[in-house]
């Protein structure tokens, strides 16, 4: 019997006799892919599993996981596992979290902070992002987009947990050319010789204290 090249789903065969079973495998596969959910990650399997549950298996499995780490476990009377391509997404509902898997690990995708601007500051549109923040997994703090039509001073304040450990000083792109941005200790993004054409964010990133 074949299979289909990503998902492993079988195909029926000309002639084949209960075919019903082929089928509702392949749903059953389906049922546990599609718009993916898993309900933790971890290496042991959990003693009684409830029919369509999913588990991402971890490091080092034991039990009847051995040897399948980073697949996606599905229960359907009985286990059936299915390995991760690049660019397979899956959400963590223990840690409420969405993971992506890059061909070699599952990662952690960070989520995106839309700041409130103050002092006039909107996005500048036309297909340009706007402005927005992230931390990874390592504690790294991005922040990037585009604004327009603000003036000098505070433009946003960073959330707890993506503020630096004391005050930076960085060098952005305007209208004007070059400008000054300060990040601080408090979290607030302050501006100075910005342009009201556009100013850009791009190139900020440090590590973030806690």
């Amino acid at each position: 019997m074949s299979e289909t090249p990503r998902l492993g789903l079988p195909y029926l065969d000309m002639g084949q006799a209960q075919k019903e079973m082929t089928h509702n495998e392949a749903l059953a596969r389906l049922d546990g892919l599609v718009q993916a959910t898993c309900l933790e990650v971890r290496s042991d399997p959990p003693g009684s599993p409830s029919e369509g549950d999913v588990y991402l298996v971890g490091d080092s499995a034991t039990g009847d996981w051995e040897g399948q780490e980073d697949s996606l476990a599905a229960w359907h009377q009985g286990w059936h596992f299915t390995a991760p391509e690049a660019g397979w997404r899956v959400y963590d509902q223990a840690r409420d979290r969405l993971l992506t898997h890059d061909g070699g690990q599952w990662r952690v995708v960070p989520a995106l902070q839309i700041p409130s601007l103050d002092n006039g500051w909107i996005g500048y549109g036309s297909g340009y992002a706007g402005i927005r923040y992230y931390r990874d997994a390592e504690g790294r703090v991005t922040i990037e987009g585009v604004m327009q039509a603000g003036s000098d001073g505070v433009v946003f304040t960073l959330l707890e947990g993506y503020r630096p450990a004391e005050a930076l000083m960085f060098c952005c792109w305007s209208g004007g050319g070059p400008y000054r941005v300060d990040v601080r200790a408090n979290g607030e993004v302050e501006v100075q010789a910005s342009n009201t054409v556009f100013s850009s964010l791009a190139g900020i990133n440090f590590m973030a204290v806690g």
